[in-house]
């Protein structure tokens, strides 16, 4: 299996769930508790930036709830970004990290950042 990106977002599944936050995005975005999804989703849709950035990485990447989440003994706080490599998972970017980031660039940035430290795919 090659290694692949895990977005994990601070939100759950769920129809209710998804119009709850979406709600709140709009009308408190400076109290929205994903950071993650504050940084990479407008309020429809994920940045183009952001989509473009993703196809250059070398790595296959998946988007998950927190409730999907099945690595709480690795890390138990959202929103994270981990690595899954055949049976190990490392965090790349913590909660602390990610709720500290003001923009998209900035992301974008500390990834490649934490990404020159993995041994090429």
């Amino acid at each position: 299996m090659p290694p692949k990106l895990l977005f994990v977002y601070n939100a759950e599944t769920g129809f209710f769930n998804k119009l709850v936050d979406f709600a709140h995005k709009i009308i408190s975005p400076k109290t929205y508790p994903c950071s993650l999804c504050a940084l990479t989703y407008g309020n429809y849709t994920m940045f183009p930036e952001w989509a473009e950035y993703l196809q250059t990485l070398p790595y296959e990447f998946e988007f998950i709830y927190k409730n999907e989440w099945g690595h709480t003994d690795v890390y138990d706080k959202y929103p994270v970004v981990a690595l899954q490599q055949i049976n190990k998972v490392e965090v790349l970017l913590t909660a602390e990290e990610l709720d500290g980031m003001e923009s998209l660039e900035a992301l974008k940035n500390r990834l490649n950042q934490v990404l020159q430290r993995v041994p090429e795919v």
